[in-house]
């Protein structure tokens, strides 16, 4: 057997085994290098033509489309959020740039809107420009998880005249020829995106350990419970949250990040691609991750230098290591994981691109990264 073949088969087995002892209910995984798939295979209860929500690996789907605007001329990273909407600066917001919002370090990372009233675009915008800051634009990182992407889609809606679904379509996905991924996906073409579902028992002692402070498993649940619904609520996946809730199978992400290497239809301007996949513009401290650089470009996390962070936890026996992408990318490799166990990247240094997608949300997060490390890193040294 080759040592390929080796890989693929090692790489079989691990997601097999994560079906099997009831983690992930369904799994996919795709290679792809060179612009073409190497490997695409489902399991448990998936078919190929199944279809899994991408969580926030759904992000860069739509920084794509912000990347052509830079490319067009149509808005520079200087470029004030205020300034293309006005009300948008009310509460001291008209400060933020187009490039703090695509860092994370805008100011409103637990801004929210509310699911009664995010269906229409008229109050999305009222209530975007209600919220308020919680620290000064540019000056701290923490990960905003739906806020950013939404004000993203509405500066893409005001910029080409297009609802940011119909911009992902028509600006990227259909010039790649990406068919089977897609944001806001109508309910009528629903029938087979895959229900997600969470396992497995909270990893309270590690949270708690990590805190030092005793954890509201309530407050946990309901964290869960709202995850679940952006991914499974027929009228949200319809409405294209535009940081969450991207549906796809492997196989089309895989091939999206071959085109963030090569760039062969050519959707993006060079040089904005080149800064997009290779420029860090974020190192500040990401408190989640025990104060690592966030090591973000205007849409993507790069690997960077180094071994990345170790989680140590002594008292619980605990050891595992939080570099993106797994153990073998090299420094330069980019891309975008997601709740759930999404993960999804490109290594410029070998070539190669990655997809894992799954409907199973692990509650044990060291398992859940461990089992990632063996698979990422197995499928970083695809021969």
């Amino acid at each position: 057997m080759s040592s390929t073949s080796r890989t693929h088969q090692a790489i079989r087995d691990h997601a097999q085994r994560a079906v099997d002892d009831g983690v992930w209910p369904a799994a996919q995984f795709a290679v792809a290098r060179n612009g073409e798939l190497l490997a695409f295979e489902s399991f448990g209860r998936a078919r190929d033509s199944d279809r899994f929500c991408m969580f926030s690996a759904t992000k860069p789907i739509v920084a794509s489309v912000v990347w052509q605007l830079l490319g067009e001329g149509l808005i520079t990273l200087e470029t004030r959020v205020a300034k293309v909407w006005p009300e948008f600066g009310a509460h001291g917001k008209d400060v933020i740039t187009l490039e703090q919002v695509l860092l994370h370090t805008c100011g409103f990372p637990n801004a929210t809107l509310d699911a009664t009233t995010a269906t229409t675009r008229d109050e999305r915008a009222a209530l975007m420009a209600d919220w308020r800051l919680e620290w000064q634009p540019g000056t701290r990182y923490a990960y905003h998880g739906y806020s950013a992407h939404w004000v993203l889609a509405e500066l893409i809606q005001r910029l080409t005249g297009q609802d940011h679904r119909q911009a992902v379509r028509t600006r990227v996905l259909d010039p790649l020829g990406l068919k089977r991924l897609e944001l806001g996906v109508p309910k009528e073409r629903q029938g087979d995106l895959k229900r997600v579902s969470a396992t497995g028992k909270h990893a309270v002692d590690v949270l708690e350990a990590l805190l030092g402070r005793p954890v509201d498993e309530q407050a946990l649940d309901a964290s869960e419970s709202a995850v679940l619904t952006v991914a499974n609520d027929p009228e949200l996946i319809a409405l294209g949250v535009p940081g969450a809730n991207a549906f796809s199978n492997a196989a089309d992400v895989a091939i999206f990040y071959q085109e963030l290497l090569w760039n062969s239809s050519q959707v993006w301007q060079p040089d904005v691609l080149q800064d997009a996949t290779r420029r860090i513009r974020n190192t500040l401290p990401d408190e989640i991750l025990m104060g690592a650089p966030a090591n973000r470009t205007i849409g993507l996390t790069v690997t960077g230098p180094g071994d990345g962070v170790a989680l140590e936890i002594p008292s619980l026996g605990i050891s595992a290591s939080l570099r993106p992408f797994g153990p073998h990318v090299s420094e330069h490799a980019f891309g975008h994981g997601g709740a759930g166990g999404q993960a999804a990247w490109a290594d410029p240094e070998s070539g190669l691109s990655f997809c894992l997608l799954t409907n199973g949300m692990d509650r044990d997060a060291v398992a859940d990264r461990r089992r990632h490390d063996a698979i990422e890193g197995l499928a970083a040294q695809w021969a």
